[in-house]
């Protein structure tokens, strides 16, 4: 099933330790996690922060970020940031799951089978909806082969919607992945595998980003527009 949506800021009640899995810092994203960070601390919730994930992430960055998972008896995974982080912290999750196969070797379709610890999306992006696909898509560190996972278990449990983060995206990557997720919703609408579910998602995507992108990218600042688009990547990811 697809994760439910939660708009704003989400209360964690578990009694568990978090491992949150971040994209590699640049100057925008300083400091995004702050409230996060702020909530766990005050729910008095234990968590351990791995943020050395690159664009496309390899096998090295999943990797890292297990040991710190096991190392730390985490209990839950939070993919805070673009697809790339999302992507890694799934798979990780894959890896915890199954500990004695490769990601390799869960290539393809349906590889995984098992269930994963808690996964909630934190996207910062409006554009890879990742946040509600079953896809994750890695890059072997040695052979720089891209390779895709595809499994249900991947779907994130919770997507949490919240436009703050993404108010200080530059206006070049405010486009950029804007585009993105038309593209997804163009390309869910055309296939050749669509249901009337699907193109409903898609159509709503689309119309969001027609009424949102431009003033997204024009007024960064705009909460509702920032709203809309995260709504619109999400929609374009679940179709």
């Amino acid at each position: 099933s697809l994760p439910p949506s939660v708009d704003g800021s989400i209360i964690l009640h578990w009694d568990i330790f978090l491992c949150g899995i971040l994209g590699h810092y640049h100057k925008w994203f300083i400091g995004l996690t702050d409230r996060l960070e702020k909530v766990l601390t005050d729910s008095s919730i234990p968590y351990i922060l791995y943020d050395k994930t690159v664009a496309n992430p390899t096998t090295v960055n999943v990797a890292e970020a297990l040991e710190l998972y096991h190392e730390n008896n985490c209990q839950a995974i939070i993919g805070f940031g673009g697809g790339s982080s999302m992507d890694c912290a799934k798979a990780v999750g894959a890896r915890v799951a199954k500990p004695h196969q490769s990601l390799a070797k869960m290539k393809g379709i349906l590889k995984v089978h098992k269930k994963l610890p808690l996964l909630i999306a934190v996207p910062t992006t409006a554009g890879t909806g990742s946040e509600t696909t079953l896809a994750a898509v890695i890059v072997d560190a040695e052979t720089r082969h891209k390779y895709a996972i595809n499994d249900f278990p991947l779907i994130p449990r919770y997507a949490v919607l919240d436009p703050k983060v993404t108010l200080s995206l530059p206006p070049f990557i405010t486009a950029t992945t804007g585009m993105d997720a038309l593209t997804h919703a163009v390309e869910a609408y055309i296939g050749n595998s669509t249901t009337p579910g699907t193109r409903k998602n898609a159509w709503d995507a689309v119309q969001l980003i027609f009424e949102n992108l431009d003033t997204a990218y024009t007024d960064g600042s705009n909460k509702e527009a920032r709203r809309n688009m995260l709504r619109a990547s999400y929609f374009a990811g679940c179709a």
